[in-house]
């Protein structure tokens, strides 16, 4: 519409007074059924705001970091598999949660604000068990108001060592990161880190034990830290792309120049033993009497590969290989 332009017409203004007035107008209104997608404005944009294909590359280092480290300083051989990220409000978030839980608030510089470290009661409780020497399982049932002991006190700082050590290494690629152990709460509404309408970036592990699911682990960062650095997040995911494509073109040229390379293959048909004057007695035109096996070995480089059958084929000696000498297959 230019300046000045009227939506409707001078005539059509009277006919909807005239309309109202006489109580023709319709009781229903226009366009209510019209299906709508539901927005929440205070997202910011959400994910799309934040380049979140970074954080999965980070959240995949940092499950393999946090599963060598738990079996190498817990000895605690536990299944860590990452979970989706969740941008959420900090209300929400704390609401979901369930008591006792261990909550550390962590100051990661140069990331503003505070996160948070949250690792689930049962994964406590099982890491104790394992440590002497038990299953690592949850329990049915544990009271709202239960403190965690001292043995689980010690426990919980090994963890949280562990997770920040994970934490640094997953992000060494991406933006240096340190960690800094601030305080701890059990009880959820004592943080108070942000405030309730604040967005949150949730990145929650499941850890599981030999009888499954045990509870979750989750690293949460305030949005707006997050989304400062949304900069280096995009030239990140610009050199991993590059890398990725880098390291495919590499691999197809490698596995294109093994295929050229030449190799020896020995086919050993059978042993004959000679003793040492008669190895010094042999000289040109000797005949030594042989016959072959109807097994034989198949070796490349000196490195036994392939068993075979040995016959013949047409005027040819030849050998059909009827197995994997090193992955014990037997079809042929």
């Amino acid at each position: 519409m230019t300046g000045g332009e009227k939506l409707l017409s001078d005539d059509e203004m009277e006919a909807i007074e005239e309309m109202v007035t006489s109580g023709d107008l319709a009781e229903q209104g226009f366009n209510v059924n019209v299906a709508a997608d539901k927005y929440d404005i205070t997202l910011e944009g959400g994910q799309k705001a934040l380049n979140t294909n970074v954080l999965g590359r980070i959240n995949e280092r940092f499950h393999r970091q946090l599963r060598a480290s738990l079996l190498r300083e817990l000895k605690f051989n536990a299944s860590v598999l990452p979970g989706k990220i969740d941008i959420v409000r900090y209300a929400d978030y704390i609401d979901q949660l369930s008591q006792p839980v261990s909550l550390s608030i962590t100051k990661t510089d140069p990331l503003q604000g505070e996160a948070l470290c949250m690792i689930d009661a049962q994964v406590v409780f099982s890491c104790v068990d394992n440590w002497f020497g038990g299953i690592p399982r949850s329990l049915d049932t544990v009271a709202k108001d239960r403190a965690f002991t001292s043995m689980e006190q010690v426990v919980i700082k090994k963890l949280r060592v562990v997770i920040y050590a994970a934490l640094i290494e997953a992000w060494s690629d991406v933006f240096r990161i340190q960690c800094e152990f601030l305080r701890s709460e059990s009880n959820p509404l004592l943080v108070n880190i942000a405030a309730d309408n604040d967005l949150m970036v949730v990145n929650r592990f499941i850890v599981s034990g030999p009888e499954g699911e045990l509870g979750p682990v989750d690293m949460v960062f305030p949005f707006k830290s997050l989304k400062l650095i949304r900069a280096v997040l995009n030239e990140a995911e610009q050199a991993m792309a590059s890398s990725d494509s880098t390291d495919k073109n590499w691999q197809n040229k490698l596995t294109l120049s093994l295929n050229e390379v030449p190799f020896e293959l020995v086919v050993k048909a059978g042993e004959l033993p000679v003793s040492l004057l008669k190895l010094q007695t042999l000289k040109v035109g000797d005949v030594i009497p042989f016959k072959a096996g109807e097994k034989a070995e198949i070796s490349v480089n000196g490195m036994p590969i392939f068993r075979a059958d040995v016959g013949r084929k047409g005027d040819n000696a030849a050998a059909k290989i009827i197995g994997n000498i090193m992955s014990g297959d037997n079809d042929e």
